[in-house]
């Protein structure tokens, strides 16, 4: 008969099992647990009455933890409250095949992480957990407190990464006087079997991910059929579980933006399973909503294939592996104490379109800047700067797109649309001295930043990786212009983009001034001369010299300068 194999977390690693975080939900003699966030009999006697209820358990939250078999107070083994005059009882967890703490976590906090490495992100040493997270009670002596998973650990010289505090990630303070606090370099554990959605699922219509927190499609009815309501409405106050509650509401959303969402199902909460939304019922508030695994995708956060391209401007759904600048520096890791501080990440963390632990490094726009997903990097190995990433927009269709507005392909205008050029958006990328202009969306300079590299309405259309148009995001008085060389003095030079040219409506019988009308001439051809009525009576004047402006320069050229040249304004 074989060995049953027990891994965790379905399993104990210790005798007691606090670090236990598996889903049996009934007691050894099969009776059913009950959730422990309706603390259904108060505060158990083996409680620290200086500590709160909820902070007896992994995370310091109650609710994640449901109705299954746990051990916050450090008795002998994973219990829960019962129906009944026992009131609780033990569960029967296994210990694990393989008792050696795993050097990875399960959650985002990783609260239940009981490994043993004990130096921070950058390497520098942890220093042991000392007073207040200590507790002195007569008979027991000094521990570390409930919030630790090796609760009741009386060593002084425990200086493992833990996270007793709820912060965004495992942590230590370390030896180095520069950094006192440090996040741990901590990876998720690839316990998820690969999973395969039906067949016609296909992003953003379906989850990448179990939590589905890059969930972007337009489902909004939950699994019981209920229709959802609009997030801005924020109908029931803050969620208990977005993760910083100390930041306004529309921080916790992907672009930082719930209008953007309307009633679509969404997961940014820290605890929830999957995609979710509010609902009319007051009684229960919110469902689930019934998103399917993208076909051939899903599993683990490790084995997910997605797309490497954004559906939006700014791109803050992006889950994909990009992990270099558009300049080709390597992206910081997000836990990385410098440059991102703690305060960065306890900010943003509810806007990550996916779960960080201590090795992603990985393109993402969790603040909303306006261009698209980001990352820190050594510049040259001297200067530290963030700057943006290759992500392009997701096509809609095989064929090249050179200008888009608001993620939509648009046909380029290859001259101004008025005096001043401000909606210029053709696709002219050589300056006045004949140079290449770079792309917009690398960095000039890595010293200081201009305005206009992190306002969306700079540019009257949206950058992309291979945008290297003229523009003029900062209103040069001289015209479009461009940079042409990287460096600590940036070069600039201008471009020549035409005027509309003029068009003469008198040639249709329709003159808005007393000119002469121009004869037509013999290569004018009857269609042409139907395409201009039809321009013609289709636009107001304004937007018809707009439309000569999308005629090729051939026809142009071949036809119209000469009537322009016989008949000035």
């Amino acid at each position: 008969m074989n060995t049953p194999v027990y891994r965790y977390p379905e399993c104990r690693l210790t005798e007691k099992g606090r670090e236990y975080i598996g889903k049996v939900s009934k007691t050894k003699s099969g009776k059913e647990c009950l959730r422990w966030d309706i603390q259904p009999y108060g505060t158990p006697d083996d409680f620290l009455k200086e500590v709160m209820y909820s902070n007896h358990f992994s995370n310091l939250d109650t609710w994640s933890q449901k109705n299954y078999c746990r051990n916050p107070s450090g008795r002998e083994r994973p219990w829960c409250f019962v129906r009944g005059d026992a009131k609780w009882e033990y569960c029967d967890i296994p210990m694990c095949t393989d008792t050696d703490p795993p050097e990875c976590k399960i959650t985002q906090k990783g609260g239940e992480y009981i490994g043993r490495k004990s130096v921070s992100h950058s390497g520098s040493a942890c220093r042991p957990w000392g007073i207040p997270w200590r507790s002195t009670t007569s008979g027991m002596g000094t521990f570390l407190l409930p919030a630790f998973p090796d609760y009741k650990e009386t060593a002084e010289t425990h200086n493992f990464c833990r996270n007793p505090d709820g912060r965004v990630a495992l942590w230590c303070f370390t030896e180095n006087e520069n950094r006192n606090v440090e996040f741990c370099d901590i990876p998720f554990c690839d316990i998820q079997e690969v999973q395969v959605g039906p067949k016609g699922n296909v992003y953003p219509e379906c989850r990448l991910t179990e939590k589905g927190k890059e969930y972007f499609g337009t489902k909004d009815v939950t699994e019981m059929g209920k229709p959802c309501f609009n997030w801005e409405s924020q109908p029931y106050g803050m969620p208990w579980d977005f993760f910083n509650q100390e930041m306004p509401y529309p921080d916790h959303f992907i672009n930082v933006d719930p209008a953007i969402h309307k009633n679509y199902c969404r997961n940014p909460s820290l605890y929830r399973e999957k995609p979710w939304c509010f609902v009319t019922d007051s009684d229960i508030e919110w469902e689930y909503c019934d998103i399917p695994i993208c076909r051939d995708l899903g599993g683990s956060i490790n084995s997910i294939m997605p797309p490497e391209c954004k559906l939006t401007r700014s791109g803050g759904e992006y889950v994909g592996r990009r992990n270099s600048t558009i300049s080709g520096f390597p992206c910081q890791h997000w836990l990385a104490r410098f440059p991102n501080s703690e305060e960065f990440m306890k900010k943003s963390l509810s806007a990550f379109p996916d779960e960080v632990d201590g090795s992603h490094n990985f393109c993402r726009n969790p603040d909303n800047t306006s261009h698209g997903p980001w990352c820190w990097s050594w510049q040259s190995g001297k200067t530290l700067a963030w700057e943006y990433c290759n992500v392009p927009f997701c096509q809609q269709t095989r064929q090249r797109c050179d200008v888009l507005v608001s993620g939509n392909c648009i046909t380029p205008l290859e001259c101004k649309k008025n005096q001043k050029g401000d909606e210029y958006m053709g696709t002219k990328n050589i300056t006045r001295s004949g140079q290449l202009c770079l792309p917009w969306m690398k960095r000039p300079n890595f010293v200081y930043i201009s305005d206009f590299y992190l306002k969306v309405n700079s540019f009257p259309d949206d950058l992309h990786p291979s945008h290297n148009f003229c523009r003029n995001p900062n209103g040069d008085k001289n015209g479009h212009w461009c940079y042409y060389k990287h460096g600590i003095n940036p070069v600039i030079d201008y471009c020549d983009i035409k005027d509309p040219p003029p068009i003469y409506f008198g040639a249709l019988g329709n003159s808005t001034r007393n000119v002469p009308r121009p004869p037509f001439r013999q290569e004018v051809n009857s269609s042409l001369a139907s395409e201009m009525t039809l321009q013609r009576k289709a636009f107001p004047l304004p937007e018809a010299k707009l439309r000569w402006c999308q005629l090729s320069r051939l026809t142009f050229n071949r036809v119209f300068a000469p009537l322009v040249n016989l008949h000035p304004p």
